[in-house]
């Protein structure tokens, strides 16, 4: 495995590390395996030069480069073999050495070679030999255009990506935790897993309550033995502390004779009633209590069973191994076990250093955008920081398991973020993944993720494994959306909400005896609203709702209805008015829209359309404070507003471009020329073609250096650049920013001229303050508000593409499919899938068009958006009911009517297919923006 092998061919190279690969069965030859078969891709890790293990990977002789780029197939008519570097493209054959003991037969001179390349030079080699990108660092894109690098090229990096894959395969233990009891008789695939909810369900836990020794100013907990719902988080005990008194502070001088035993004649029966009836209680904030089993704080959020699992000394540590012994059969149900409370220290400077960090990160980013302004936008193919910071040669501190495979994980992150941000190396140009993200899902790994997940158990307790969620937030790439969802909810929230999103994915965990069912047990505030000035209402609503964390149900004034339909429909309408033009957050297009307002009467409304998406409308530095608070205050109530729709799985309507969405996973720094072309194509396009004129010019600057050019020789030659026949010069630009004359650039930029000369600065910086400096301010206000509900980072979990399914559900799909309608709907109640109305209802649907899919789903559901998944997601299913008459009434007569809390459609028995076209049509835009009983 020393040896190295000549790879004038991929076969060859296949081969090479097939036979290290899928031959050797123990841990430390597949570690060899992966060694030789990621060395190439170990080249681009390393942002040090001083670390000679990664930095020497991308190591060969002048002879070899000849003939590696001669065997790669990457049609680059040659650049690899005329180059000046003695490195260019030797990546095919350095990849058939064996691990680290082919690096010590590396020739010493290479060695130096290597230590004196640039890395981002031997990142494109990799690219070069691996997708067949351009050498060139001046060519847009790397020389791949929009439609995508064609398969032939990237089959030596599907190849070896696949090789690594095997490798985490073979090398990777990750435990599954398992709790199911035996199954019983005919109970199916879940029954050991029903059998155990229901022992949790109807056992409890005994638990001593006492106050911890270090303190004397609580009252003493005199009402002996409490029995705890095991599935009661922490902070359950905390509020039923917190309600009897035991929080309060007692003066120093209090006697303890005048301790208030009131609670001492409680039975235990009475405390267990109290106790599980405040189980679901989700704290208020501010936490007043901490609680301890020995020397360990235990998490509020953690459920009482799983911190006696980890922390009594009672329960035997034997019960605890990965194999875990059923729960009925652990020693925690046989003792009493001692929680000791005390008063949570206050710390004021916590807090002000908390405010000190969101301080610092509005003004330190704006400080490092100034510092990298030129190679930040990459407009002359410079250094991307997003690869400064991606690329590593381990996986972030977070993951702190331990594992055979974590360092074949790490190469297969290189090569994740090489795939993502290649074109961050090239001159911007539109170009697409060049192997997609489905590539680099380990289904392995994804069916144990999947295990734990959809194990009711390993929910309901707390207890997934810590490899999970450290791995899929390190590598995310490693397991389909579906699951990082699924994730997503189970660290993201309460207990509570992550079974009810699993009881979503999985109805029939909701159905079955009492005591084997698994019930969300959230708490709801129920908040009644008028339509009139609905956004003002709305920031009063979040705002009370935030610390509470309780789950928001919307009644609107003067209509009795309540619950799932005018909730998701309050969602719809509040994003409606934050797209509002008069509100000035948002660039794009002002559209005037004629409305109906509740008294009847008609208005005008100008709202913003945005054909690729919103993002936020750049501001002058010198804006007045009064109008920056303004609007300061609607993008951190924006910020709540998403976030508390995400963690009550509510579905907003807005649509945000991708630029935004990069800005809430802190990617902001990558946004450059490529970003515009997407969120403007008109304008993109100019710049790009300005941009063309730069690279022109640099071009000349490296042919005079190399021939020896004068400097009146080189301005000569740079002043005859043209665009269209006319010099920059000519086309009357100044340093404001397009169409936001009130901005400048820079420092008197109205009185500056744009030439050939200044043009590179003037793109950078219209980019910048279009994407960056002129958003900074009220991006930081989402993020405040956002944090607020829920850690912002919680979604790096997620790419930016797809945000837009975390917050606004699944898109309207351009054409709803007859199959797919029939498979997720449910008649019922007089239909049948045969019955003639509900085969013309599924023709209707079919032909109706984007505008009318959105009336329809507003109408039935209460939003216009379906959840990820679409129709077989939505949860109730979508049922089509026989609406009922007297028996002189013919059904043509009426119009279908809805119950959106449980997605039931009334379906008058239509004679016709137009009847019940007309009918429906007239329902779905009229019969809306009210909910009374039916």
């Amino acid at each position: 495995t020393a040896s190295t092998t000549s790879s004038k061919h991929k076969d060859t190279l296949d081969k090479d590390i097939a036979s290290k690969s899928d031959q050797h069965h123990h841990h430390s030859r597949a570690s060899s395996a992966a060694a030789a078969a990621a060395t190439a891709a170990a080249a681009a890790m390393d942002t040090s030069t001083g670390t000679a293990t990664n930095d020497l990977l991308l190591a060969s002789s002048t002879t070899t480069t000849t003939t590696a780029a001669k065997g790669s197939g990457a049609g680059a008519g040659g650049e690899a073999a005329t180059g000046a570097s003695p490195i260019n493209a030797a990546v095919a054959t350095t990849a058939a050495v064996g691990g680290s003991a082919g690096m010590s037969a590396l020739d010493p001179s290479v060695v130096a070679s290597i230590l004196k390349t640039p890395r981002d030079e031997r990142l494109r080699n990799f690219l070069h030999v691996f997708l067949g990108c351009s050498l060139d660092p001046l060519e847009p894109g790397g020389g791949v255009d929009g439609g995508g690098i064609e398969p032939s090229k990237v089959s030596r990096f599907t190849g070896l990506l696949s090789k690594l894959m095997s490798c985490v395969n073979q090398l990777e233990q990750f435990p599954v935790k398992v709790h199911d009891l035996p199954a019983t008789a005919g109970a199916g695939s879940r029954g050991g897993a029903t059998s155990a909810i229901k022992f949790l369900n109807t056992h409890q836990l005994k638990c001593n309550l006492q106050r911890d020794p270090s303190c004397t100013r609580l009252r003493e907990w005199r009402g002996g033995t409490v029995k705890v719902d095991p599935l009661a988080l922490v902070q359950a005990i905390e509020r039923y502390l917190v309600n009897r008194g035991y929080a309060r502070l007692r003066d120093h001088h209090h006697h303890h004779h005048h301790d208030d035993n009131t609670d001492d004649d409680n039975t235990d029966d009475d405390i267990d009633d109290t106790m599980q009836s405040i189980s679901s209680s989700q704290g208020s904030g501010q936490h007043k209590l901490e609680f301890l089993i020995g020397e360990h704080v235990l998490p509020y959020n953690m459920t009482v069973y799983q911190a006696i699992r980890h922390y009594s000394q009672e329960h035997s540590p034997n019960d605890d191994n990965d194999g875990e012994l059923p729960v009925s059969q652990s020693s925690i149900w046989l003792h009493t076990h001692t929680i000791y409370y005390r008063p949570v220290l206050e710390e004021p400077p916590v807090k002000s250093s908390r405010k000190g960090k969101v301080g610092g990160s509005k003004s330190s980013p704006k400080k490092k955008a100034t510092d990298t302004l030129i190679t930040d936008v990459a407009l002359i193919g410079g250094s991307s920081t997003i690869l400064d910071s991606l690329l590593s040669s381990s996986l972030p501190p977070s993951v702190t398991v331990k594992d055979p495979c974590l360092e074949v994980l790490s190469l297969v992150k290189v090569m994740a973020v090489l795939n993502r941000y290649y074109q961050t190396l090239y001159p911007p140009a539109p170009t697409k993944l060049p192997v997609t993200m489905m590539d680099f899902q380990n289904v392995k790994l994804t069916a144990k993720a999947n295990r734990q997940l959809q194990d009711p158990l390993v929910i309901m307790t707390g207890n997934l494994p810590p490899w999970l969620p450290q791995i899929a937030y390190a590598c995310p790439f490693l397991f389909p959306f579906e699951t990082r969802q699924l994730l997503f909810y189970a660290v993201s929230f309460d207990r509570d909400r992550a079974i009810q999103r699993l009881q979503e994915t999985n109805p029939e965990l909701a159905h079955g005896d009492s005591s084997e069912r698994v019930t969300p047990r959230l708490d709801r505030k129920k908040k009644t609203v008028s339509r009139e000035d609905i956004l003002k209402q709305a920031e009063t609503v979040i705002n009370e709702l935030v610390p509470s964390k309780a789950m928001l149900e919307i009644q609107y004034n003067g209509e009795v209805g309540s619950g799932l339909g005018p909730t998701l429909e309050f969602y719809a309408i509040v994003s409606r008015e934050m797209k509002k033009a008069e509100l000035e957050l948002w660039r794009g297009q002002s559209v005037a829209v004629e409305e109906e307002t509740v008294e009847g009467s008609a208005k005008t409304v100008k709202y913003v359309k945005a054909a690729t998406g919103l993002y936020p409308m750049p501001v002058a530095k010198n804006i007045k404070s009064a109008a920056m608070n303004k609007i300061k205050q609607k993008f951190k109530f924006l910020g709540k507003f998403m976030a508390k729709a995400v963690m009550d799985s509510r579905m907003v309507d807005l649509c945000l471009h991708d630029c935004m969405l990069k800005w809430l996973l802190g990617e902001e720094r990558c946004l450059g020329l490529a970003d515009v072309l997407a969120l403007d194509p008109q304008f993109g396009g100019t710049l790009r073609q300005l941009h063309g004129l730069v690279l022109q010019k640099r071009r000349l600057q490296d042919q005079a250096r190399a021939q020896g050019y004068s400097t009146v020789q080189l301005q000569s030659s740079i002043s005859g650049i043209m665009l269209d026949g006319c010099s920059v010069e000519d086309l009357s630009l100044n340093f404001t920013l397009p169409g936001y004359p009130n901005i400048d650039l820079k420092k008197g930029g109205a009185d500056i001229t744009v030439t050939i000369n200044n043009l590179d600065q003037y793109l950078q910086l219209v980019v910048e303050w279009l994407l960056r400096d002129g958003v900074r301010r009220q991006m930081d206000s989402f993020k405040e508000g956002f944090d607020t509900v829920f850690p912002m980072t919680q979604l790096l979990v997620f790419y930016p593409e797809e945000l837009e399914q975390v917050f606004c559900g699944s898109a309207v799909a351009a054409h709803w499919e007859i199959k797919v309608l029939t498979d997720s709907c449910k008649p019922d109640h007089g239909y049948t899938h045969d019955s003639k109305a509900v085969k013309y209802l599924m023709q209707i649907l079919s032909e109706y068009s984007s505008q009318e899919q959105r009336n329809f789903l507003q109408f039935t559901t209460g939003s216009p958006r379906l959840p990820v998944g679409g129709f077989r997601s939505l949860s109730p299913a979508l049922t089509i009911v026989r609406k009922t008459f007297e028996a002189n009434e013919n059904p043509d007569n009426f119009l279908p009517s809805v119950m959106t809390c449980v997605n039931y459609l009334k379906l008058p028995d239509y004679t016709t297919l137009q009847i019940m076209r007309d009918k429906l049509g007239f329902a779905i835009c009229e019969g809306q923006h009210s909910f009374h009983l039916s």
